[in-house]
């Protein structure tokens, strides 16, 4: 049977979440209040909300949530120079998940066909990057452990469009700090410059997971004129010791599965490689 999620149901699903998706590295442990905000009422970095429209259901079994689905039409969409347009909207699955052994996860599948036609959305997405969950750092794709989803939604005519690599660095190491690169902050406490000796050797964006001690780094940069000298790794081994006298536990990351020099990099600076991620459309 499959019902909307309604305020008495909004408990039993946050404990399928913890349960059930604990495993998959990116859906971190978070309180319930943050995570219902993240999942009904989301906005993105600029705090902008995500979506116009939305509607989740539940898979039940008798009293047992065995799946979910998350159908939405978009508040905008994104240009390829990364702008966005509020012009037109994405209609997308940004969460889907049945246990392996359920059989009745098509049901799920069908729901988002009679969704999308109602709004008239012919080339739905599906795990879209940029609109997951903010208190899972946005992680919207499908992380490679849930393969039998994949294989309903391939069935259903869904390709995989982009792939991606997550890392993952506990900073449980005890960090020498090097003092000759400088560490500054920017008024937002997220965005970061490694300076030396006056001059600007990178910088990064880093994300901190609301009520954790996970911080998730965005993206970090290295000056084109340092690279292959060694700054790469001390301004990442700086990070970490900064991050861990912060109080942070933990750093995780993604890149884009085509870019190996990135992949190389989080290898060389002690990041484990928990698997890939994807998205998917209807062309």
């Amino acid at each position: 049977m499959v019902v909307a999620l309604n305020t008495t149901t909004e408990q039993p699903l946050y404990a399928f979440f913890m349960n059930k998706l604990g495993h998959i590295p990116y859906y971190f442990p978070t309180d319930f209040n943050t995570w219902r905000e993240s999942l009904l009422r989301d906005t993105d970095y600029d705090g902008e909300p995500l979506f116009k429209k939305m509607k989740t259901l539940l898979l039940l079994e008798g009293d047992d949530i065995t799946g979910f689905i998350q159908l939405a039409v978009t508040h905008f969409v994104l240009a390829p120079d990364g702008t966005k347009s509020k012009e037109f909207s994405y209609g997308l699955i940004r969460n889907l998940y049945f246990l392996p052994n359920c059989q009745n996860g098509h049901m799920l599948l069908d729901c988002a066909a009679d969704y999308f036609k109602h709004y008239g959305i012919a080339k739905p997405y599906a795990f879209f990057h940029y609109f997951g969950m903010s208190c899972y750092a946005r992680q919207g794709k499908l992380h490679e452990d849930a393969c039998h989803v994949e294989k309903l939604l391939e069935h259903y005519g869904y390709v995989k469009e982009h792939e991606n690599v997550y890392f993952s660095r506990l900073l449980t190491d005890d960090f020498d700090d090097d003092r000759e690169i400088a560490f500054e902050y920017s008024s937002d406490d997220e965005s970061i410059s490694f300076r030396k000796e006056g001059g600007v050797l990178g910088g990064c964006k880093l994300y901190f997971i609301p009520s954790s001690t996970i911080c998730f780094l965005r993206w970090i940069w290295i000056h084109p004129e340092l690279t292959q000298k060694g700054y790469g790794s001390r301004c990442m081994k700086k990070l970490f010791f900064v991050l861990k006298q912060k109080g942070t536990s933990r750093l995780d990351t993604d890149t884009a599965d085509s870019n190996f020099a990135a992949q190389g990099y989080y290898h060389k600076t002690g990041f484990a490689d928990m698997g890939s991620m994807r998205s998917y459309c209807v062309y």
